[in-house]
């Protein structure tokens, strides 16, 4: 499919561009200019859009940019290649070189997923990445693309394995250390589809605050309608994150109970976004033990979109209600009477206690209490917002500024996400720090904390006022002292910044491939495998594929019979059956999120890693299954 998609017109060998802003004009223009697509404005607008859902920069200077558009015309490929490097945000902070645009049309169902997995076989091919970078003319680039790579005798083989034998299930880990990765993963699930409601809201809001130029929330006009939808993202993420935390869990019957028991939750208790997280997990464990019940034949067809959703939703709610939401909210009144207290105190104490609370939650109930009880004060003491103003920007400054000192401590998302944190910390918005605190609580909260606590103190002692109620860097017209208002932002970002990236390790590792140079077969019948797999990635599409196309290239090599099902950005594709498990020894779970219908599997050993070992040691990993893994989830 690939050399069909290319020819000499759509190929340039020695880019001019020098950011990725001219890199997709540049080569859009091609893609024009070769009557492929109609509107290049639009093509490259459709870029950006994909672009800002995930990077599409990978390892070894490889970045493969691609959307689906109205202005295609035909499907095609245009080829770049930057001898100097272009800063395109890869995962490993590399330039990317070598860049593939792929243009699909809009409704073109599968293409564009296609032509990334055949892709994904090119540049799983030893040299293939190098010798494409080092080209020199355009047939060169024909060639290598057309050329098949060599199979290996071994590749040719009969499958060299034992006969299918009956299987008894091993005993699942059940340490500590193994469910908590798995409740990570249905955390990181609920995360990232919350992190765009964030972002959206936050980032509207801000500009609406900004735009006033009273620090403060607008009250007419068309800035307040402004902020009525940065409002409205940053009321429903916290309902989003609870509703996919319960679907990752226990698919689409969890999601009404997860969405409605955390707008519950939040709306009516004040429980923020920590709350959130909670009920999404209970309403995922209450639905999860409800689709154990079994129905009659006649109702079973209603159970997923009826009877599940319904009663969990009525159960999950329940708790909230008249459970956990009371204790929750009366706990609020009584931090918000014990600040009362403490207001006669010396200001290093109660600086600590106000820059603590404000940044432990980030706008949740805690959070609340304590900006609450300096915004009331500001007309009498204007002081408390002084420090306040301070912490209340401090965790998302803290996060971006942590991103930009050890950005290999943080995965690609996590770096884009510290670019929106520091415009809304500027501008007085503490969520923009929830996706990290979302995702790595016992390392993000202490050092966010401790940097309230220092920014506070710093703005009470050398005596900032701030005469609005509200944070950031927006409200410096209506600030009195001004250089400690700044000082103790930059000190609290600073803490912070310096105490997560000593708690964190680093993420990047290389991720250079280390498949051996061989053919492959892709088994779809049912019943034929010896071996099944499924491959899953928080984007759905790059390493989903990777880790594919590693295995069935290993499993070549070996002489192995492999199913492999996908995970990805377009749903279950080639879909392992109940018949695959019964004639299949093991499955191997390649997946940095939570597995779909992964009950498939409980009469078969499971093999369960990262996607990272299924691209780096495919061979290992496939022997351990010729001789009996220990390691079974």
């Amino acid at each position: 499919m690939l050399t069909s998609l290319i020819d000499e017109g759509l190929i340039c060998l020695d880019i001019a561009a020098k950011d990725k802003e001219g890199l997709f004009v540049e080569l859009a223009a091609r893609l024009k200019s070769s009557g492929k697509i109609s509107n290049q404005d639009q093509f490259v607008r459709d870029l950006w859009a994909r672009e800002n859902l995930d990077n599409t920069g990978f390892e070894q200077g490889v970045a493969l940019p691609h959307a689906k558009s109205e202005a295609v015309l035909q499907p095609a490929i245009v080829i770049g290649i930057s001898p100097q490097g272009i800063d395109y945000g890869a995962e490993d902070g590399l330039p990317s070189k070598l860049f593939f645009m792929i243009a699909s049309p809009a409704g073109g169902a599968n293409h564009h997923i296609e032509v990334l997995a055949e892709l994904s076989t090119k540049l799983l091919e030893p040299g293939f990445i190098p010798r494409m970078q080092a080209a020199t003319s355009k047939t060169e680039v024909l060639k290598l693309l057309a050329a098949q790579a060599p199979t290996s005798a071994a590749g040719n083989k009969p499958a060299q394995i034992r006969a299918p034998q009956p299987s008894v299930p091993e005993p699942q880990d059940r340490s500590i250390k193994a469910q908590l990765g798995t409740l990570k993963q249905h955390l990181l699930f609920g995360t990232s589809h919350m992190i765009p409601f964030i972002v959206a809201g936050g980032v509207l809001l801000s500009l609406s605050v900004m735009m006033s130029g009273k620090g403060a929330v607008p009250e007419a006009g068309v800035l307040k309608d402004m902020a009525d939808m940065g409002i409205a993202g940053l009321t429903l993420f916290t309902a989003v994150l609870g509703g996919y935390i319960a679907y990752s869990m226990a698919d689409k019957p969890g999601l009404a109970p997860g969405m409605i028991g955390s707008w519950i939750a939040v709306q009516h208790f004040h429980t923020g976004f920590l709350g959130a997280i909670l009920v999404g997990f209970i309403a995922g464990l209450i639905v999860n033990q409800l689709k154990r019940i079994k129905l009659p034949d006649s109702m079973s067809s209603l159970g997923s979109i009826f009877i599940y959703p319904l009663i969990g939703t009525f159960l999950v709610c329940g708790i909230v209600m008249w459970v956990i939401g009371a204790p929750i909210a009366a706990m609020m009144d009584g931090m918000n009477h014990w600040l009362s207290s403490m207001a006669g105190s010396g200001k290093v104490m109660l600086g600590a206690i106000l820059g603590g609370m404000t940044a432990f939650d980030m706008g949740g109930p805690v959070n609340k209490v304590a900006t609450l009880f300096a915004q009331t004060q500001v007309n009498t003491q204007p002081w408390l917002m002084g420090g306040v103003g301070i912490a209340i920007c401090v965790p998302p400054l803290g996060m971006a500024l942590a991103t930009l000192l050890s950005p290999r401590r943080y995965k690609k998302e996590e770096r884009e996400a510290g670019k929106a944190a520091a415009i809304m910390g500027m501008i007085g918005i503490s969520e923009g720090a929830i996706p990290f605190a979302a995702a790595d609580p016992v390392r993000v909260i202490p050092a966010i904390v401790a940097g309230g606590i220092v920014g506070n103190i710093t703005g009470f002692m050398m005596h900032s006022i701030n005469h609005a109620p509200w944070g950031g860097w927006i409200v410096l017209p209506v600030v009195e002292g001004k250089m400690g208002y700044i000082l103790g932002t930059l000190l609290g970002a600073l803490t912070t910044a310096l105490i997560v990236n000593l708690l964190k390790k680093p993420v990047t590792e290389d991720e250079t491939v280390t498949t051996a140079d061989s053919g492959y077969q892709i088994i779809e019948a049912e019943g034929e495998a010896d071996v099944l797999a499924i491959t899953a990635c928080p984007s759905g599409v790059a390493h989903t594929f990777l880790a594919a196309k590693s295995l069935q290239k290993a499993a070549a090599k070996q002489g192995i019979k492999l199913k492999v099902e996908t995970q990805g950005a377009n749903g279950i594709i080639n879909r392992i059956t109940a018949k695959d498990v019964a004639n299949a020894r093991y499955v191997i779970l390649a997946h940095d999120v939570a597995i779909k219908n992964r009950e498939r599997f409980k009469e078969i050993e499971i093999i369960d890693v990262k996607t990272k070992e299924a691209i780096h040691n495919p061979e290992g990993l496939l022997a351990r299954t010729l001789t009996g893994s220990s390691k079974v989830a």
